[in-house]
């Protein structure tokens, strides 16, 4: 039966053999992160393209209301026209009304530009969103097919991923939190073996007395006095000489 350092071993070894097919089966081959990457250009043009309609539209818009505003003041001028009492006042009207005109032909081919422009937009937008479309359907096909070619990969994640959680119930809490805080120091290695009374994360020579410390004890948490890694003895059978 398996001690408690042993458990606390193989789990560490799960976690980064777990921690490995994650990246394997996150980490795309070339021809789909170009797909992926494409495929992002894409999406930003067409966000682009539509705040650029947007703002055309919103443009026109404003030309449209402002139109309007200039026709209602003409129709006002031409009122006023027939209702002055002298040469002045009818020529500061009928000026009035002349620049009113211009400012309508001025605003009228500006909605007509605008106009052309948004169709221009339009179009452009549907045929980057169609291309857009496209391209995720063959990246989505893409990334399906690599994960269809790591299935078993996936099965031995699930399959560690279990044994995992089983072993977590079976090391003491105390234990476990003292892995974690080393592990978080330690790129994820928190427990070293001790070979030749050596350690093999930093291969500091381990001080004799723990080592028969360790004999005596063993399930007992003992730390690397360099590293601060729980040490694990791996104990020689080759002394028959």
């Amino acid at each position: 039966m398996k001690n408690v350092l042993e458990n606390l071993q193989r789990y560490q070894d799960l976690l980064l053999r777990i921690r490995q097919l994650q990246h394997e089966l996150t980490t795309y081959p070339e021809s789909v992160e170009k797909l992926g990457r494409e495929l992002k250009q894409h999406q930003t043009a067409v966000a682009r393209s539509e705040e650029q309609l947007a703002e055309n539209n919103g443009q026109k818009n404003r030309k449209e209301e402002y139109l309007v505003l200039c026709k209602d003041n003409l129709e006002k001028f031409e009122q006023d026209l027939m209702e002055v009492t002298n040469q002045k006042e009818y020529s500061a009207v009928l000026k009035e009304i002349d620049s009113t005109k211009r400012e309508i032909q001025e605003t009228e081919a500006m909605i007509i530009t605008l106009m052309e422009s948004a169709n221009q937009l339009e179009t452009d937008c549907e045929q980057m969103k169609a291309s857009t479309d496209q391209l995720e359907t063959s990246h989505n096909e893409a990334v399906s097919s690599f994960r269809d070619t790591n299935q078993e990969k996936i099965k031995e994640k699930e399959k560690l991923e279990k044994e995992k959680r089983s072993l977590e119930k079976k090391i003491p809490a105390s234990y476990m939190r003292k892995f974690n805080q080393i592990a978080a120091k330690r790129s994820g290695i928190a427990v070293a073996t001790v070979s030749e009374n050596c350690c093999s994360a930093c291969n500091m020579k381990i001080r004799p007395q723990m080592v028969n410390d360790m004999r005596r004890n063993p399930d007992t948490l003992f730390t690397c006095d360099n590293c601060q890694r729980v040490l694990v003895l791996i104990e020689s059978h080759d002394d028959d000489s």
